[in-house]
């Protein structure tokens, strides 16, 4: 097991005793958060683009968990659907705990394949607070789930199942917690182990939930129409590593964003992240303290470093239109001439990416119907980075844990979706449906930019051995269509524990010059909501 989860497991479960509900982290899980996201998108002044919200941001989330049509009878029955774990009433110190479970079947089927899965994951959530300042959340499970196909092959070749730890053997764990102390009503301090998500849309090319925890440390300040979140982190690379946690390679970053609510229906948002090796050859190089500025704007310092850390920029906006139509768009740069960008000549280091979406809430005048459309595209090369001077791989891409930090599809693609989700009472209907041309790396030495793990430095050669620099156009390569489409139901059976029954189905092709494939997925079982999980790639 990696033993710093387990380090950190133990201090927070020691430090329960000594820590407040009324800001603990609320699930982001999308299932879930449906139930009161219309709430949050339509309060004034509130800053959608940070999630995790805190509790105490959304002043009203306990009257929207209260109004699922809760029963207050005093039998077995309203104890399984109503409870909430053990909290002592009038005191200062909470305690709250509770079981996770995940458990169901699944039938897979395609022109080769026809199997039964089984899911299976198990652990504990447990709570703690004390006063109104404190306070300490910690979540682990063990997971000994049978994958379809497609996810197992990335289970097999890079030990990752989607948004877990390192998986092996048919096991992966997952964990997540924080200690936080909330200063006042403007300032939050939080240490944690677990993950952030930066924007409006269902993807996120800033910063998402895709991949697997890790260590952080976040300051919040929500001053007037301002919210400004500084991102301190430590991310892993694992290949080679065989689960050791001796032999990750430790990356180190630094992110700052700052929300603007400059009217009641229009919000600015600007974004910067730097990523740098912990180590370099002999040398420990650590958490530079020249990116502990807490101050936005990093790039003049990375600059005056001479570093060839990696660093991103990027911009967002939303409008509000009649308070319950929003549109949302992001900016993300990694590299960018202009000069070249007018040229046309698709030089390899113009490498950026954009989002545009729309959500409508209530839409055709149906309450609790959402509609939200979405486009993103992202240029080769976007998130890679060079050599590593000591190896032939990279160790400064926008990655961890075998997979993209923002979308999960790397780079090199343009994606359309469109999902509709409506909710009454404790029920929730989802349909969703992801369109993504995508150009594939075909191989480890050649790259077309996409897969953001192999150096930007591994482009192709002319006649002359000189890498190309130009004629790079985003999904070239192995050009390859991918087409989910989801319609799931959910039950919600506890909401404050945030255990649902679920059933649904899916369907995956796939098709390229090598494969065709249509996949169909049956799926029914009990899920706790804890983290959003991505197999739509």
């Amino acid at each position: 097991m990696n033993r710093k989860l387990v380090v950190i497991s133990f201090l927070l479960l020691v430090l329960t005793f000594n820590v407040n509900a009324q800001n603990f982290n609320i699930t982001n899980e999308r299932t879930f958060s449906s139930l009161f996201n219309q709430n949050v998108d339509t309060l004034e002044n509130f800053h959608t683009s940070i999630r995790p919200f805190a509790k105490n941001e959304v002043s009203n989330y306990d009257s929207i968990m209260t109004s699922l049509d809760l029963t207050t009878e005093s039998n077995f029955v309203s104890a399984l659907f109503n409870y909430g774990g053990i909290t002592p009433h009038e005191k200062s110190i909470a305690l709250e705990l509770s079981p996770i479970l995940n458990t169901g079947f699944m039938m897979e089927k395609n022109e080769l394949i026809s199997q039964n899965l089984s899911e299976l994951s198990f652990g504990l959530n447990l709570n703690g607070s004390i006063g109104k300042k404190w306070s300490t959340q910690l979540v682990f499970l063990s997971d000994h789930s049978k994958y379809p196909s497609f996810v197992d092959s990335l289970v097999q070749n890079k030990n990752i199942s989607p948004g877990y730890g390192y998986t092996k053997d048919g096991q992966a764990f997952y964990g997540q917690g924080n200690i936080t102390f909330t200063a006042d009503k403007n300032f939050t301090f939080q240490l944690g182990y677990g993950k952030n998500f930066i924007g409006d849309g269902y993807r996120s090319l800033f910063l998402s939930d895709n991949a697997n925890s890790y260590p952080y440390l976040k300051v919040t300040a929500n001053i007037w129409k301002l919210k400004y979140m500084a991102l301190y982190t430590n991310y892993q690379d694992i290949r080679g590593s065989d689960g050791n946690i001796k032999n990750y390679f430790q990356k180190l970053s630094t992110a700052h964003y700052l929300s603007l609510n400059v009217a009641k229906w229009w919000n600015i948002g600007l974004f910067e992240s730097i990523i740098w090796q912990s180590q370099e050859d002999n040398f420990y190089r650590g958490y530079d303290i020249n990116y502990f500025n807490p101050v936005i704007f990093l790039r003049p310092a990375e600059y005056s470093q001479g570093s060839a850390d990696n660093a991103l920029l990027g911009g967002s906006m939303k409008f509000k239109i009649r308070k319950k139509n929003i549109l949302y768009g992001q900016l993300i740069l990694d590299e960018f001439k202009l000069n070249e960008l007018k040229a046309g000549t698709g030089w390899w280091a113009n490498k950026y990416g954009y989002q545009f979406g729309l959500k409508s809430y209530d839409f055709l005048w149906i309450k609790n119907l959402r509609l939200q459309l979405e486009y993103n595209m992202v240029r080769p090369f976007t998130y890679t980075h060079s050599y590593n001077p000591t190896s032939i791989s990279t160790l400064q891409n926008y990655a961890h844990f075998n997979s993209p930090l923002a979308h999960p599809l790397g780079a090199n693609f343009n994606e359309a979706l469109a999902g509709l989700t409506y909710h009454k009472k404790r029920w929730v209907f989802e349909a969703m449906s992801t369109i993504a041309k995508v150009g594939f790396d075909t191989n480890s030495t050649t790259s077309v930019g996409q897969n953001i793990y192999i150096p930007n430095d591994n482009r192709a050669t002319d006649a002359n051995g000189n890498r190309v620099d130009y004629g790079y156009n985003t999904t070239q390569g192995l050009t390859t269509d991918i087409i989910n489409s989801t319609l799931k139901i959910s039950y919600v059976i506890n909401p404050k524990s945030q255990f649902l029954f679920q059933v649904g189905v899916t369907n995956r092709s796939y098709k390229n010059n090598i494969e065709n494939s249509s996949t169909n997925m049956f799926f029914i079982g009990i899920k706790t909501a804890i983290t959003n999980r991505y197999f739509d790639f």
